[in-house]
């Protein structure tokens, strides 16, 4: 045996010991290493090699003559290993020594023994791989510096040598200790009572006098139990109030040692002879000695119970150990009521308190104050500390120098935060802003509800299981957020929580509100700044604004008053708003405008004055933030600037960031489709872009500002719900990747290189070589411990690589598409040759922009010029090469891509900004093209042998895919930094699409790791999404409580903060009872009460209020609508409730018209009820979607689109016709971009090529329903009338079964009188399969008027009846008939501007024409034959000016208001006027936005398809024309009322029915003497009145003109073309204006056309045939177009001398 004599010559000689190491499998339990060292001559045994066995023996041999054995956690290890292994080792009853449980008294403080890890597990720390005959040596060194640390601490503190030689010697089975002890103190083991009576010593004054005394007597009798625990809380006690910590491993092996701890230091024993107690448990006493002597809690608010002030309440329970919910006025010190507790607790106990806090301002606002102070114990982590500060945090917070820690909860889910906060012994969590905890409070977070999860698990896992206090403080609680607070920490925790409430009243703060508009807010601001903060005050004011650029439009104004004035929020520089906060506080600046949320960090004690520029969302935050006012208390003036605008917006911005539980779901759905195409076995690794990617249905409510933000949000409720549990991202860095054996090795190799931030590197090297062989770091670790960035991150590794330190192991793996027919290959061949063409077309289209410079960019042009090329590119496609484009180049040293890409002014443009020469952007595309196709072939190899199929998992490393991309010398040469142009090609491939990135993409996007429930048959159900609900419904009744707040402070401000206390006192229904009577609906309403009344209450009848305000989700609806019931009206105010009450995001609703006229009307209308909103919702016909959606122009080439052809290929898109479903899924979802809403208007006139296009848009044909859009049509099957077109009345007839519709009717007719109304009744009643069983009847408000009207009384012969007017034989006879009742009704007040005659066919409106004509009445022609406004001269002129204008002007933008200044120069003749209106109405689309040249263009020529002329006389169309317009007056001629091809029997009817409609007041129907079918089946009918034969007018004129206007085709469009430049007919033709004499020839060479003076202007074609049996009587300039020779065929192009010329097109007027 070895005696205590020979242990302690060991020590003092090289330690006669035998040091001993062992490495185990950690999932084996086998040893895989071991390593023994004698101290004393250094003999060694080491395995491998040979055997396990053999090395047992040879280890216990060496072992023989040792004194003792030593080991670095020898007891809980080695030791039992080895006795496992061979329990019949006689080194096994040897006396032992643990470096490790010496180590914590050796080394009490921080950083405690540089070869120790003492933060982690106490493990030894090397600079080589693990090594146990390393270790074994490291053990000695460490050994010998324990014992010289020890006798040194023998003569400053002898007390503390003596505990711990008797405490760590009554364990038997350690007795080595007491040897090595003897040799340190010199003296003997002590005698119990010298031990008790240096315990006794060390806690005089250190501890609670009457529980140190305890203590020492349950010492003596427990001693086996408590000693080791003992010695350790003596341990820390020597150097208690500095930077230590009990170490973790410490806290797990002993948890006793925390208990004393808390017992000697944390358990108040309320004695007053105990110093201790009575000096660190006094509130005022720990006050003052951590903020200053003339500190003292604030008087007010005071403790209702007790009388004391509540701060003082506060501080004291949080000090007894009371969980407690404290609530304080904003400005009274809420902040101190946590910082002295927790400072206080810091020093009895070590323990740390963790401050949950919602807002970045607040946190930095907190640590500031402390460290002015002189407190450094406090500190913050978010998300937007870099690297190196965050590293810098979270390794104070292990090493134990921060009590207080302000954490965002979302930061808890992150490992390295976890991993560091459970090392540290936790005191208290605390709930700053605890309203967040509520449904019913104003900033509900989810992730706060996480965190009583985390404190649950963390409790259970710590050594006591103990649960820490928890404290919650906040400015505004109701009664209901108080209840909702104590009962989730009740249910979640079973802890009960202490409610202290002060109330929200502050007697030093005077509230005003001032009514005003918004054009008057700054000189509000400054008016009240000049009057309550005059020069010769000292103090400041904080003005809040909305929204950032409102700080900036405020601080300017102010400043140029003279006012020193600032802005204030997020996105300013650090350094500036440091300065700016800087200044403020000094006095340097009087006014800061701050946004809402930023304020909030602003301390500053004598604010004299907070004004709000815009409402705030609710009560609670309107005091929090005019709370920021009198903290000094001293008087301050608080002012609201109100107008109701504010109001709506706030409602706005409340609904912007929601989510429905729709929301929610899809992204569950989402996950799962993600995880269904990966391992379902593994984590998911996703960003929430991919997740969006994956909602297939778009049923996610899209926002681009804020979807990052709302997918994390729902992922937050899924996992509340249980159905997700988040994670920190797992990709891992093997140490197996080390090449070096040592950090020496590692330094010698970095020697030669340049690098910054050396220490890094060494560090990052350090963590590799210590950490266990078999267990991978994680890179989100990593970067945490080392201060690297992702980017940084990566660059290390790369450069490790590069000089081989370590192989570059970062696990990749990716999804490709291979053997398919949309192979990666394949769709890598596509991008490349698309991304060129577009970048040459770029620089085509702006060759000269210069770096700096930006130019819209029209997708869809740019689309229709890359199909004329050959180019399959839709525009959404080629946004995402753009954008590609703009990747480029980001991580170098300007991080700035290529290119800048922003918002353009509509969903079809962008904004792009060049941000490098032409060349270098295609030299760098080049560069990453061709990286990215060595990456992608290195991928294919990389996949299982005989992979084949879409979605193939292919597995490699980051360094293997470097390599394969090092292999091209050129490339490599070129390339300034091959690593990053490694990562920016693979990310662009997974940008485009060609593969799918999975594991590693975390390290270069911000991924989330997902862990999914595995029955996927849990939805997230209505009672998951109960919570989210209530606390919706809570945000909108705040809106409307904050609204009637200001609206009562404007007439008596008594009352509105009596509103605002009650608010706070009562209960919810108690105060709607007293405040809100009879308003509860209201209140549920996301609208002001002004805009329901505008949507919803202007609506005249229950139904169409019903319709309109159809809540129920996922329903197809079509209304049935008589003539003049409203449909449009109630189309537009369906758009309108869904933007403003339900609050769609108005980007999600598409509305379709049938033409561009009926879609400026529906946009028109919605202005009026939403204003800019409308500006947000998608207006267009059927042909401009398709045209959208393919990427097709209207421009230069408006009379050769074959609609039908666009039609068919859009629906072909939408449906993703010859793509695997997957890919087809994805590319409907982003062509929806997001829609959730179609609306259809006049749906009974869709074509077969439309109704396909809108089941696509609708995903009709999808099996599951989820993956439908809302699809909302209003029609009326009795108002089909174009079959000839395409048109059919069975799509509409189909639509309920197709759509599962509901169907509504509207009846009542607001336009006609009831006469005319009845009149159509009767005709539409014969028609068959009418879908409306009700007849039209007048509007309620009008039934009980005169039937006729007002003509009743006007017209004594009609008396406001449809009359059936005789019209003799022929269109001649009729003419004059209708010539001579026109005459009669104008004498009585017929106004012909609002009178209209329709005809079936246009020839029986010619009569009538010369007619009028010759009386002199004025006429109009709505002529299907117009000249097309792009070709006009009028047209052409103005766009030659704007061409020049750019040339000029350098400027690529033009604006309506440019053009309408330069049209008003104009002369206004010939067709000016419809150029005009033209422009009118772009002024009305774009509402004042600039727009490219090349858009004008693309929109002026899809106007004029539809172009009109206004009505300046008798308006004469035909009943195809007349659909959609009204008139007053109505004549309808007889004449050819059949039914023509491809139509059905009932055609006419409807087409006469629909002519019939158009009138208001009188209608008038011609019937020939031949018999009109329709009339003459009518019974008499006391609506009708049936004019006996009566005598004529005379002809006025002749009147057997027939008027013909040629089309185009009818024309010789090359004529003129080939002329030559100086020819006579090119000036002839420069002169004509419209109107001006021609003269018509004919002979043998065909139809010419010549001026006055007899030159050639124009020729007919020979597609034109004169009028059989008449002659030309009249000729004249009908417009004037212009042609080019592009315009022409190619095969025509060569007889052509001119590149552009001018075309007459006539007008004739043939005679018999």
């Amino acid at each position: 045996m070895t005696t205590q004599d020979d242990q302690a010559n060991a020590c003092r000689r090289g330690a006669k010991c035998l040091a001993i190491d062992l490495e185990v499998g950690r999932d084996s339990g086998r040893i895989h290493q071991l390593a023994g060292v004698r101290g004393d001559s250094g003999e060694t045994v080491v395995f491998p090699p040979g055997t396990l066995s053999r090395a047992l023996g040879a280890l216990d041999s060496l072992g023989d003559a040792a004194a003792f054995v030593i080991g670095h956690n020898l007891i809980a290890f080695d030791l039992p290993q080895l006795r496992a292994a061979e329990p019949n080792l006689r080194l096994l009853d040897k006396p032992a020594v643990d470096t490790l449980r010496l180590n914590p008294l050796a080394f009490p403080r921080n950083p405690y023994h540089h070869l120790v890890k003492h933060y982690q597990d106490g493990q030894l720390l090397g600079n080589r791989r693990n090594d146990p005959l390393l270790d074994s040596e490291l053990v000695l060194r460490v050994f010998l510096d324990q014992e010289v640390a020890l006798k040194a601490m023998q003569e400053s503190n002898p007390d503390l040598l003596l505990a711990w030689h008797w405490l760590t010697t009554q364990d038997g089975k350690v007795s080595g200790l007491n040897r090595f002890f003897m040799v340190v103190r010199r003296a003997s083991a002590p005698r119990e009572f010298e031990a008790k009576a240096a315990i006794g010593r060390l806690l005089d004054g250190a501890a609670c006098r009457h529980a140190s005394a305890r203590l020492i007597e349950e010492a003596a009798a427990e001693a086996e139990r408590v000693a080791w625990p003992l010695a350790y809380a003596l341990a820390w006690l020597s150097v208690a109030g500095g930077n230590s910590v009990i170490p973790p491993w410490v806290r797990h092996q002993f948890p006793e040692a925390g208990r004393l701890v808390r017992l000697l230091r944390d358990t108040p024993c309320g004695e007053l002879v105990c110093d201790w107690c009575r000096r660190e448990y006094d509130a005022l006493t720990q006050l003052q000695y951590w903020f200053g002597q003339r500190y003292d809690f604030r008087p007010e608010p005071t403790d209702t119970s007790s009388g004391q002030p509540l701060q003082k309440v506060i501080v004291e329970a949080a000090m007894r150990g009371e969980h407690s919910l404290g609530i304080l006025p904003t400005g009274t010190g809420k902040s101190l009521c946590y910082q002295v507790p927790a400072l206080s607790r810091f020093v009895r106990t070590g323990a740390l308190s963790i401050v949950i806090s919602p807002l970045v301002a607040l946190m930095e606002d907190q640590v500031k104050g402390l460290r002015e102070r002189g407190i450094e114990s406090c500190a913050a982590i978010n998300g937007l500390l870099s690297m190196p500060e965050r590293a810098d945090v979270l390794d104070r917070v292990r090493l134990g120098d921060i009590g207080i820690l302000l954490i965002a909860p979302e930061q808890l889910r992150n490992k390295s935060v976890r991993k560091v906060l459970a090392q540290r012994e936790i005191g208290a969590w605390i709930f700053d802003e605890a309203h967040c905890l509520s449904k019913w409070g104003q900033d509900f977070r989810p992730d706060y509800r996480y965190v009583a999860r985390f404190i649950r698990e963390n409790a259970e896992a710590s050594p006591g299981g103990d649960l820490p206090l928890i404290q919650c403080l906040t400015a505004t609680a109701k009664p209901e957020v108080v209840a909702d607070i104590v009962g989730h920490f009740r249910e979640k925790l079973g802890v009960e929580v202490r409610v202290l409430d002060g109330g929200s009243k502050r007697d030093n703060l005077e509230f005003d509100v001032i009514e005003t508009a918004a054009s008057e807010k700054c000189s509000r601001v400054f008016q009240r700044s000049e009057r309550d903060l005059p020069a010769e005050m000292s103090g400041g004011a904080i003005a809040y604004c909305a929204t950032r650029a409102q700080t900036e439009d405020l601080a300017g104004f102010l400043r140029e008053k003279g006012l020193a004035a600032a802005p204030y929020h997020a996105k300013l520089p650090p350094e500036t708003k440091k300065e700016t906060q800087k200044a403020f506080i000094n006095g340097a600046l009087r006014v800061i405008a701050a946004t809402n949320a930023f304020g909030m960090g602003i301390d500053k004690p004598d604010v004299r004055l907070v004004v709000h520029a815009d409402i705030p969302g609710s009560l609670e935050n309107y005091l929090q933030e005019a709370g920021r006012a009198g903290r000094d208390r001293a008087q301050a003036r608080c002012v609201l600037l109100y107008t109701s605008d504010d109001v709506e917006r706030q409602h706005g911005m409340s609904a912007s960031s929601r989510l429905s539980q729709r929301d929610i779901q899809s992204v569950l759905r989402a996950l799962r489709q993600l995880q269904r195409k990966k391992d379902r076995s593994q984590a998911l690794v996703a960003t929430s872009g991919e997740i969006l990617d994956e909602d297939e249905e778009g049923k996610f409510k899209r926002d681009i500002a804020t979807d990052d933000t709302r997918v994390r949000t729902a992922i937050a409720w899924l996992e509340e719900a249980g159905l997700v549990r988040r994670e920190e991202n797992a990709v891992q860095i093997f140490p197996s990747a080390l090449r070096v054996e040592s950090l020496a090795d590692a330094e010698r190799k970095l020697a030669g290189v340049a690098i910054a931030d050396r220490k890094k590197y060494l560090n990052l090297i350090q963590i590799l070589l210590s950490a266990a062989a078999d267990e991978g770091l994680s890179t989100d670790e990593l970067m945490a411990t080392t201060g690297f960035n992702a980017d940084g991150l990566r660059e290390a590794l790369f450069l490790l690589d590069r000089l081989g330190i370590a192989s570059n192991d970062l696990a990749m793996t990716a999804y490709v598409h291979v053997a398919v027919e949309r192979s990666s290959k394949r769709r890598f061949e596509e991008e490349v040759a698309l991304e060129r063409a577009v970048i040459a077309t770029l620089r085509k289209e702006a060759p000269n922009l210069e770096v700096g410079e930006g130019s819209p960019l029209h997708l869809r042009l740019l689309s229709q010029g890359l199909k004329d090329d050959g180019f399959a590119a839709h525009p959404q496609r080629l946004r995402q090469i753009i954008a590609g484009l703009a990747g480029d180049g980001r991580d170098g040293l300007e991080g700035r891509g290529s290119l800048t890409l922003k918002r353009g002014h509509d969903p079809e443009s962008v904004y792009v900004e060049l941000n490098r020469p032409w060349s270098t952007v295609e030299e760098i595309a080049e560069r990453r093209r061709t990286a990215a196709g060595r990456l992608l072939d290195h991928w294919i190899v990389s996949l299982p042998k005989g992979a084949r199929g879409v979605d193939q998992l292919a597995e490699t490393t980051f360094g293997e895919l470097t390599a394969s991309v090092a292999g091209d010398a050129l490339l490599v040469n070129s390339t300034p930094d091959l690593r990053k142009l490694v990562g920016r090609a693979l990310l662009w491939l997974h940008e485009q699409e060609v593969l799918r990135l999975n594991k590693g993409l975390a390290i270069f996007r911000a991924a989330m790791t997902l862990n999914l429930e595995s029955n996927w048959k849990l939805q997230f159900e209505k009672s998951n999404f109960q919570p989210l609900a209530l606390h919706y419904d809570e945000l909108t009744r705040q809106i409307h409580i904050m609204a009637e707040y200001a609206e009562r402070g404007v007439r008596k401000m008594a009352d509105a903060l009596n509103l605002a206390l009650d608010y706070f006192r009562l209960s919810r229904e108690e105060f709607c009872r007293r405040w809100l009577p009879g308003r509860e609906s209201e209140l549920t309403r996301q609208t002001t009460p002004q805009s329901w009344d505008s949507i919803v209450e202007t609506l005249s009848r229950p139904h169409q209020r019903n319709i309109v305000a159809d809540d129920r989700e996922n329903t197809n609806a079509l209304v049935l609508a008589g003539p003049g019931s409203g449909k449009t009206r109630v189309l537009v105010h369906r758009i309108a409730y869904l933007v403003r009450i339900r609050r769609e995001n108005p980007h999600a609703l598409l509305a379709l018209a049938y033409n561009r006229h009926a879609a400026l009307e529906i946009r028109r209308r919605l202005t009026e009820l939403i204003g800019d909103d409308a500006r947000r919702v998608t207006v267009l016909t059927c042909h401009g979607l398709a045209m959208r959606l393919v990427g097709a122009s209207f421009a230069q080439r408006s009379e050769e689109v074959d609609f039908d052809a666009v039609l068919a290929e859009a629906t072909a898109l939408l449906e993703g016709r010859d793509l695997p479903p997957e890919d087809a899924d994805i590319q409907r979802d982003r062509l929806l971009a997001g829609f959730r809403w179609i609306l259809v208007d006049e749906y009974q006139d869709i074509d077969e090529g439309q109704y396909k296009l809108i089941s696509a848009l609708a995903g009709r044909k999808r099996r599951d329903e989820d993956g439908r859009l809302n699809l909302f049509a209003v029609g009326d099957d009795d108002q089909n009338i174009y079959g000839f077109a395409g048109a059919s009345v069975e799509f509409i007839r189909r639509f309920a079964d197709d759509y599962q519709a509901k169907t509504q009717f509207l009846i009542e007719n607001y336009r006609s009188s009831r006469h005319i109304v009845d009149a159509a009744n009767a005709v539409i009643a014969g028609a068959s399969e009418r879908m409306k069983a009700e007849a039209i009847r007048v509007n309620a408000a009008r039934a009980k008027s005169q039937p006729g009207g007002d003509w009743q009384k006007i017209d004594q012969v009609g008396q406001g009846r449809v009359q059936i007017l005789p019209a003799g034989q022929g269109a001649t006879e009729q003419a004059l008939a209708v010539y001579t009742e026109l005459k009669r009704l104008m004498a009585l007040g017929l106004d012909p501007k609002k009178t209209a005659v329709i005809a079936r066919q246009w020839k029986f409106l010619d009569p009538l024409r010369a007619a009028l004509e010759a009386a002199g009445i004025p006429v109009v022609m709505a002529d299907e034959q117009s000249p097309p406004l792009w070709r006009l001269r009028e047209t052409q002129t103005l766009l030659a000016y704007l061409d020049e204008r750019q040339k000029v002007s350098r400027s690529r933008l033009l604006k309506a208001d440019d053009i309408q200044s330069w049209l008003a120069r104009q002369d206004g003749a010939d067709w000016w006027p419809m150029v005009v209106e033209a422009i009118a109405a772009f002024a009305e689309d774009t509402r004042g936005a600039e727009v490219s040249l090349p858009v004008f263009r693309d929109w002026l020529a899809e106007w004029g398809r539809a172009s009109r002329r206004d009505q300046q006389g008798v308006m004469l169309l035909t009943a195809h024309r007349a659909k959609g317009l009204e008139f007053d007056h109505v004549f309808v001629l007889d004449g050819e009322w059949c039914a023509g091809s491809n139509e059905d029997r009932d055609a006419v009817r409807r087409l006469y029915y629909v002519a019939m409609t158009r009138a208001r007041a009188t209608l008038t129907l011609a019937r020939l003497d031949a018999g009109n079918e329709i009339l003459d089946g009518l019974d008499d009918h006391p609506s009708l009145f049936r004019r006996p034969q009566a005598g004529r007018l005379p002809a006025p004129g002749p009147m057997s003109y027939r008027y013909f206007k040629p089309a185009l085709r009818d024309v010789d469009l090359g004529h003129a073309g080939r002329q030559g430049a100086s020819s006579k007919a090119h000036q002839a033709i420069a002169a004509l204006r419209v109107g001006d004499p021609l003269h018509y020839v004919t002979d043998e060479r065909g139809i010419r056309l010549e001026d006055q003076a007899g030159v050639i202007v124009g020729k007919l074609s020979k597609h034109f045939i004169p009028p059989a049996g008449l002659h030309c009587q009249a000729a004249r300039v009908g417009a004037v177009l212009v042609w080019r020779k592009s315009d022409s065929k190619p095969e025509y192009q060569s007889q052509y001398l001119c590149e552009g010329w001018e075309v007459v097109l006539p007008e004739l007027v043939f005679t018999s």
